[in-house]
Order: structure tokens, then C-alpha cells, then sequence
């Protein structure tokens, strides 16, 4: 499989093969051989970000006209139209796909958004009596084959979005445990690895959707709030410390993200409400998570330091917002902030120079 570069990657590669050409230290035949094994990646050009706008706006119009005349049609009468508008737009995306690639997306974008709308009214039509946590399952689920398909990251990161909506049914009043999940994660994970082509975003996507599910099971039996935070965070941890290899960007970021805001919410005293050591244990969680955070600014984290200021500025609003001049207040904050970026630029900064040398 060939290595996917940026297309300005690409061309100083071609720029450095020729300087070495002319210089005799490599043949053609050797330049040309090395560069097959490189493609670029497709931007995200203006034409496609323009037809997926379009498609946008044409599936909003069409739904509104839709749900403005819906009082009036028939329960059939809706069901076929929205079936209808649905294969219509999809066999387009179909006969357009050889010569009109981009605009065929278009048309298969327009259908999937029928599809979901076309769900939440049939729903109200026929007076379905399901949450809507299960029309958003009904959603993902049935855009998950359009990009395996398509083989089109945009539709599988929406319907990763709209599963993770899903896993919170366990919080309705139903309190409706998230089973499905247990069967969508893996299909999301395989997906990406042997479809997809092992997407960055489709993985945090994947490692979101599964924390989600994660935190909506626990509730659904009736775990303590302070656990479900404290598994977030410690999984968050091991993630960062120990990524993904193919994913180690990716896995770095997403696992800091996790434990960096469990952790900061396990510094507030409410979060240890069901302990009777309600009072101390926010303290004593503090002063560990400053031990993990030093820890990680010591290896260069950036996401440690984006941690460690939010961390800072959450307790200097809690000590000062009270006492301190509301005017005195938001200007040392602002400071504060313009700190924080000059720190974390200039940590990138070095880090970069680093790696380069």
C-alpha cells in the first residue's frame, strides 16, 4: 500500500530527487522508483467543500418544505414520499458516480440527510413510541453501509456522532441501556482499518463512541459518578502514555483530552458527593494529578500544558471570582490566558526544532 504525504511533501520530495540527479548521486530510474511509493492526499479542494455546502442547503430546503406541509398528507402518503426523495437521490449519486464523482456525493449526502429526517417525522406520523435516542441509532445505523460504500470518512464520522448521541439513552427516562453499541464499536473499528483507510479522526471517533458507551453502561447500573470519572480518566492516561502505533498522534491527543477533563472535574468537590470524604478527597486528587501532569511536561506533552493552564485558571477563578473586583478579575485573567499561549507556542515551537534536528 503506498504512504499517503501532503501534495507540498510530495513535491519536495520530486525537488530533492532532481537537485540529487543533477548532482549524480542518484539515477532516474532509482527517483522515479521511490516516488511510486508515495501518493498525495486529496484536499479538501473548492469544489467539494462547494457541493457538499449545496447539498447542505438542498436537503434543508427540501425538508422544510417537507415538514411545512406535513399536517396535511395522508401517514402513507409521507412514508412514500420519503422514500421516494430518498432512492432518487441515492440512484442519482449512483448514475453520477463514473463521470461526476464530487457531484454524486452531493446527491448521496442529500439522501442520507432524507433518510434521517425522513425517520424523526415518520416517527410523529405513525406515532411510534421509541425515545429519540433510538432515531439517531436508526440514523447511524443506516448511513453506516453508505460509507463503507463510499468508502467516505465525512458520512462514517457522522454516524460515529450520532451513536454516540445514542449511547446516552441510558440518561433518558427510560433509562434504556445501550446494548447495540456493543456490536456497532467493533463494526466502527474494523471499518476504518479495512476500508477507510485507518482515518485518524474516524479513531478518536471510535475511542469516543466507546468511553460514551462505557459511561451511559455504568449508569445504567447505577455506578457512582465519582467511578465512571475516575475509569475515563485512568483510561485517558494509558492511552496517552502508552498510543496506538498507528495512531499515536491521535491516540496522544484524544487520551490527554479524556483524562485532562475528568481530571479537572474530579477536582471539584461535588464530583465526590457519594464518599463520605467529600470534603478531602478533591485535594487529594489534585495534588496526584499535579504529579501526573509534571510528569508528562517533563516528556514535552503539549496537550499537558493545555491541561495544566485549564487547571490554573480553574482555581484561580474559584479562589478570586468572589472577592476580587470584577474588572481586576477579568484583566489578570486575560493575562493569564496571553501567558498560557505564549508557553504553549513556544513549547511547540521547540519541540518542532527537535524533531527536525
Amino acid at each position: 500500500m503506498k504512504r499517503k504525504i501532503s501534495k507540498p511533501q510530495y513535491t519536495f520530495l520530486e525537488n530533492e530527487f532532481k537537485f540529487l540527479q543533477q548532482q549524480g548521486k542518484m539515477e532516474h530510474e532509482d527517483a522515479k522508483d521511490i516516488l511510486a511509493i508515495y501518493e498525495t492526499k486529496e484536499a479538501a479542494n473548492f469544489v467539494r467543500v462547494l457541493l457538499v455546502f449545496g447539498a447542505i442547503l438542498v436537503g434543508i430546503g427540501i425538508l422544510s418544505f417537507i415538514a411545512g406541509n406535513w399536517a396535511g398528507l395522508t401517514p402513507f402518503f409521507k412514508f412514500g414520499l420519503i422514500v421516494i426523495g430518498l432512492i432518487l437521490f441515492y440512484l442519482a449519486g449512483y448514475k453520477l458516480e463514473v463521470n461526476y464523482e464530487k457531484t454524486a456525493r452531493s446527491m448521496y449526502y442529500i439522501g442520507a440527510a432524507i433518510y434521517g429526517a425522513g425517520i424523526f417525522l415518520i416517527g410523529q406520523s405513525f406515532h411510534l413510541q421509541y425515545t429519540v435516542y433510538t432515531d439517531f441509532l436508526l440514523w447511524g445505523i443506516g448511513i453506516l453501509p453508505l460509507a463503507y460504500y463510499l468508502r467516505d470518512q465525512l458520512v462514517a464520522v457522522f454516524a460515529s456522532a450520532f451513536l454516540i448521541i445514542y449511547s446516552f439513552s441510558a440518561f433518558s427516562a427510560d433509562g434504556v441501556t445501550p446494548y447495540w453499541l456493543l456490536l456497532l464499536i467493533p463494526a466502527l473499528f474494523w471499518m476504518n482499518e479495512k476500508r477507510l483507510g485507518k482515518k485518524g479522526s474516524l479513531f478518536i471517533m471510535g475511542v469516543l463512541l466507546a468511553t460514551a458507551f462505557i459511561v451511559n453502561l455504568l449508569e445504567s447500573f447505577g455506578v457512582d459518578e465519582w467511578i465512571s470519572m475516575l475509569l475515563v480518566f485512568v483510561g485517558g492516561v494509558l492511552l496517552a502514555l502508552f498510543p496506538f502505533k498507528q495512531y499515536k498522534h491521535e491516540s496522544t491527543w484524544i487520551g490527554s483530552i479524556l483524562f485532562g477533563i475528568t481530571g479537572i472535574m474530579l477536582t471539584f468537590p461535588f464530583s465526590w458527593r457519594e464518599l463520605p470524604i467529600e470534603n478531602t478527597a478533591p485535594y487529594i486528587f489534585t495534588a496526584l494529578f499535579v504529579i501526573l501532569l509534571i510528569y508528562f511536561l517533563k516528556k514535552d506533552s503539549l496537550p499537558a500544558i493545555l491541561i495544566t493552564c485549564a487547571l490554573i485558571y480553574r482555581y484561580y477563578a474559584d479562589i478570586t471570582y468572589d472577592f476580587m473586583p470584577k474588572s481586576l478579575f477579568f484583566i489578570i485573567g486575560g493575562l493569564l490566558f496571553i501567558g498560557f499561549g505564549f508557553w504553549f507556542e513556544k513549547s511547540r515551537r521547540e519541540t518542532v526544532k527537535r524533531h527536525e534536528e
